[in-house]
């Protein structure tokens, strides 16, 4: 059984890891805007799903490895 303690800190992680996703979302769309680029509407609705899918990614990876599944991280969330 996970101790609530260890739950805890995995939940913290879980956050960090989705603020980090939708800080480097937010920073490629200021990025455009500082550099005059303007986005097209639908690509700007797609990488809103794709920022959503990733943190939907990262949400049902932490509840399997609580939950006692075998599921680990993806390997682009995994630092060398």
């Amino acid at each position: 059984m996970i101790s609530l303690g260890a739950l805890l800190v995995s939940f913290l992680y879980l956050l960090l890891q989705i603020a980090v996703v939708v800080l480097i979302a937010y920073a490629i769309v200021w990025a455009c805007r500082i550099f005059g680029l303007e986005i097209d509407g639908n690509v700007y609705r797609v990488g809103k799903i794709i920022v959503g899918l990733l943190c939907l990614i990262l949400v049902v990876v932490w509840l399997f490895s609580v939950l006692g599944g075998t599921v680990t991280t993806p390997h682009f969330l995994v630092r060398p």
